[in-house]
């Protein structure tokens, strides 16, 4: 019995310092894992807080919220971001959450909202106070019940000072703004209420009183203030970023056309661009979620483009590595924007395959196809943010494209007409492939 021919093994390529980088990509995932069980542990004590809120339970709900913050606090280092310097993403609504029965609870003591605590950002804050004057809005439907207009009065006028107070904000789309934008509505029901009250004859002073010395909202004041500022430096940096992406896309456009001096020279714009941002005190220094976003999508568009050029200029040199490494790019780019860089290069050396083939030069072909399969075995081993996996479906169908050129190349080799034929066939595209490349281009 014949036996087929073993396959034809594809050279083995290391890409440099992947190791150490494959050790931080974990270390990320379990510091996502331990924020994952903080949740879920806190959360559930975070619901239990409110419902026992909800049933009129103030001492059990005080007692719930005090574990619940435990559990919050619990999950140490790995509870926060350590690139952006704010709480986990999985532990933000928690924190929110706690703090909207503080915030309750707080009120129905004292009559104020209260101060913001220990270790809550300002949004966290926020979304505590208008999570607490929801609260007090439900509140307010008991009191009307046992006919206490006097407590929905109090009520009425600790909210109609929040959303004063908030009003002077600008607060940009999100949850936020959606949140804030409904504290309206809690102001008019606690209104009808008292318009109900006052049918039955509990009449009540419809003046607001508003204390100026309350903390709550002096520390509103001082919250606009970096609002303002942080909103300030996020448009200067989606501004500036701009000028970072396309001096990074017109770069790998001059490289494809062979203008390596013009490639350089609009690479260091770029990179000069991008250290401006990264070294301002005023922006990203100051304000470290703002890297993420507009910077860090020009951020991965210039790690593209130097990775193009490096692979370029390594074609001369068969020792230097098919992928350059993240610390030779020239800025500190995050391990993120590395690998999303890394990924799209495929993308631009598929390009460079298509022009070898068409002039039949089988060895630039070859090393595209090397470089394609190296990164595409790197990756396969790294356990990858969401962001990043999605590349992998146009990765693998850069590896299919260049295997394809490879066999026509082969075919010309041997009989031309045979691979005109192959070529008309590899046109023929099926409909989850052609999608495939549309999402690619």
């Amino acid at each position: 019995m014949p036996k087929p021919a073993p396959p034809t093994p594809t050279p083995r390529h290391r890409l440099p310092d992947w190791d150490a980088l494959g050790v931080r990509q974990e270390e990320e995932r379990r510091r996502h894992k331990a924020a994952g069980d903080a949740a879920n542990a806190s959360g559930r004590l975070a619901k239990k807080a409110a419902l026992e809120l909800q049933l009129g339970r103030t001492n059990d709900a005080k007692a719930c919220t005090e574990q619940a913050r435990k559990a919050l606090d619990g999950a140490g280092e790995d509870g926060f971001n350590q690139e952006t310097k704010q709480r986990a993403y999985a532990l933000k609504p928690i924190a929110e959450q706690i703090q909207t029965v503080e915030s309750t609870l707080h009120f129905l003591e004292t009559g104020r909202f209260p101060p913001p605590s220990e270790g809550l950002d300002d949004s966290e804050y926020i979304q505590g106070l208008l999570g607490g004057a929801e609260n007090l809005a439900k509140y307010a439907v008991g009191r009307a019940t046992a006919g206490d207009a006097s407590s929905i009065a109090v009520c009425r006028d600790g909210v109609k000072a929040l959303q004063g107070a908030l009003l002077a904000f600008d607060f940009r789309n999100g949850p936020l703004r959606r949140r804030f934008d409904g504290l309206k509505y809690q102001v008019k029901r606690l209104e009808d209420l008292l318009y109900e009250q006052s049918l039955i004859g509990k009449t009540i002073d419809s003046v607001t009183q508003v204390d100026e010395d309350d903390p709550c909202l002096k520390a509103l004041a001082e919250i606009k203030i970096r609002f303002d500022e942080a909103d300030q430096a996020r448009e200067n940096v989606i501004k500036k970023s701009r000028d970072v992406q396309k001096a990074s896309k017109q770069a790998i456009f001059a490289c494809h056309r062979g203008d390596a001096a013009k490639a350089a020279k609009l690479l260091e714009t770029a990179k000069t661009a991008a250290e401006a941002i990264l070294n301002d005190e005023t922006l990203v220094k100051k304000w470290p979620a703002l890297r993420f976003g507009s910077l860090a999508a020009a951020l991965e568009e210039y790690a593209e483009a130097a990775l193009f050029m490096k692979w370029l200029e390594a074609k001369k040199d068969p020792s230097a590595p098919l992928v350059a490494s993240q610390h030779a790019l020239g800025l500190p780019l995050s391990d993120e924007e590395y690998l999303g860089g890394v990924c799209d290069l495929t993308g631009e050396v598929g390009r460079v395959a298509v022009a070898a083939a068409t002039a039949r030069d089988l060895g630039t072909v070859r090393r595209v196809f090397e470089t394609d399969v190296a990164v595409m075995e790197a990756v396969s081993g790294l356990n990858l943010p969401p962001k990043l996996a999605k590349k992998i479906g146009p990765l693998e169908m850069c590896v299919r494209k260049v295997e394809h050129l490879l066999y026509e190349l082969a075919l010309a080799a041997a009989n031309p007409l045979a691979a005109k034929r192959a070529a008309s066939s590899a046109g023929e595209e099926e409909p989850a492939a052609k999608k495939a490349r549309d999402d690619e281009e």
